[in-house]
């Protein structure tokens, strides 16, 4: 029979009261997770929804690893940011180069120079320091006198002023200077310029290898006719000009030097603010020469020196000094048996006047002399004669033997010269004729040849 009491009754034992209450905290967790109940309150009341089952899982399946793809090349830089020319840039330099580097001469030298603007040219200061006949010869033949306005202290940069304008050609200056490393080409002038210079330029190209405020140092070597030049960079613009290197120490390596564009702002500058006073035109120098003088029956040999003024530009100044040697003909046997030697001795003033004829690709000059001074002729005479040993040997049956006798006689002459002259200057060689005249105390005609070379 049923039994209610029994059927209600609960068991409370230990294990049984804590499987319930495992079995409480584990559906209070499922019903409870943030994902699946939502609160939502309205006033004081709030109303649990049931969460929503959990999504199904997902299958993942691993893909293999993406193939890695080269990446696109850089895009080249300029020729200007990686500091190399190219063949762009040397474009650029050639048409720079063409448009505003013009040829400098003078009577005595001649070199490089550009365009600072339309009526100025800047150029380095030894071309100029002679300026008589200065001339500026930009190409399509064009040729205009110009005169210095300007030298600096250090007599590097030269400024000139154009007795004309050449509108349009003039170089632009870079903003800054070079930076190590860079790559620089040098302008100078070609012996074909404004003709041929396709063919045979006159450029260098290198790398600025060190630098100051005051001189920039390049890795290559350029000639006397990049001298006043322009130094461009990659871009066509004046990054310096080119002047005279020093002298290379042993163990060295040869390089060139350029005035940076600095220093030539700052000569530009200074134009106008001062007037330029030109140096007294007298310079020093020497000349020397291989010469020879012929007169009726005799000839001889010797050499010259004297010590070279130039002043006024064009008037020469030289005492000179020289020696000569006569030569004897074949066959100048004399009897009794004699010889004579005769040397010869000059001293004397020469007086020339320079007139210019060409001044590029070679200075060439005429030099019309006259002049005064002496010869002194110290002759010597030898005679020999013979003589028997024993004077009684001709009435012996033994032989005779004789003896040579030297008789030697010694005299100076001095006798006064008048010449006149006509020689040919090409750069530092020579060659000249004069006509030396003897008047007393007969008159003697001598005629002399000489070839040498003449610096100042």
């Amino acid at each position: 029979m049923w039994n209610p009491t029994r059927e209600c009754t609960l068991d409370t034992s230990p294990a049984t009261r804590l499987a319930r209450s495992l079995a409480a905290a584990l559906a209070a967790a499922i019903f409870a997770s943030p994902t699946g109940a939502r609160a939502q309150t309205q006033g004081e009341d709030a109303v649990t929804e049931p969460a929503s089952p959990p999504p199904a899982p997902v299958l993942t399946v691993a893909s293999p690893p993406l193939a890695v793809l080269p990446a696109p090349p850089a895009a080249p830089t300029s020729p200007s940011e990686s500091g190399t020319c190219g063949k762009e840039g040397l474009g650029r330099v050639a048409e720079a180069a063409r448009r505003g580097t013009v040829r400098i001469t003078t009577h005595t030298s001649w070199g490089a120079g550009f365009l600072l603007d339309d009526t100025h040219v800047v150029t380095h200061a030894s071309l100029v320091e002679r300026p008589f006949k200065l001339r500026v010869h930009a190409r399509d033949n064009l040729s205009i006198g110009a005169k210095v306005v300007f030298i600096d202290a250090f007599e590097r940069i030269a400024i000139l002023e154009l007795d004309a304008p050449i509108p349009g050609r003039a170089l632009e200056l870079a903003t800054s200077a070079p930076v190590i490393g860079s790559e620089a080409v040098a302008i100078g002038i070609s012996v074909d310029f404004g003709t041929r210079e396709e063919r045979f330029p006159a450029h260098r190209r290198g790398v600025v290898s060190d630098r100051d405020d005051d001189l920039l140092s390049l890795d290559f070597i350029v000639g006397t006719n990049h001298i006043g030049g322009p130094l461009l960079d990659c871009q066509g613009h004046v990054i310096g000009i080119i002047v005279p290197s020093p002298l290379v120490r042993v163990g060295e390596a040869p390089m060139s030097h350029a005035v940076p564009v600095g220093k030539i702002r700052e000569a530009s500058a200074s134009v106008g603010k001062k007037p330029y006073q030109s140096k007294p035109g007298m310079n020093l120098g020497f000349e020397t020469a291989f010469a020879s003088q012929f007169e009726r029956g005799r000839g001889f040999v010797g050499g010259t020196l004297g010590i070279s003024i130039l002043f006024a530009d064009q008037w020469e100044f030289v005492p000179r000094f020289g020696a000569f040697a006569e030569v004897s003909p074949k066959g100048d046997i004399n009897l009794p048996l004699g010889r004579t030697d005769t040397a010869r001795l000059v001293g004397d003033v020469r007086i020339g006047y320079r007139i210019p004829l060409v001044s590029a690709p070679a200075t060439v000059s005429l030099v019309p002399s006259i002049g005064a001074g002496w010869n002194w002729e110290l002759t010597q005479e030898k005679t020999y004669s013979l003589e028997l040993e024993n004077p009684t040997c001709m009435n012996q049956t033994a032989p005779c033997s004789f003896r040579m006798i030297e008789n030697q006689q010694e005299s100076w002459k001095r006798a006064d010269v008048l010449f006149v002259g006509l020689g040919v200057h090409v750069n530092v060689l020579t060659l000249g004729y004069e006509l030396r005249v003897v008047p007393s105390p007969d008159v003697k005609f001598i005629h002399q040849l000489s070839l040498g070379i003449a610096t100042y």
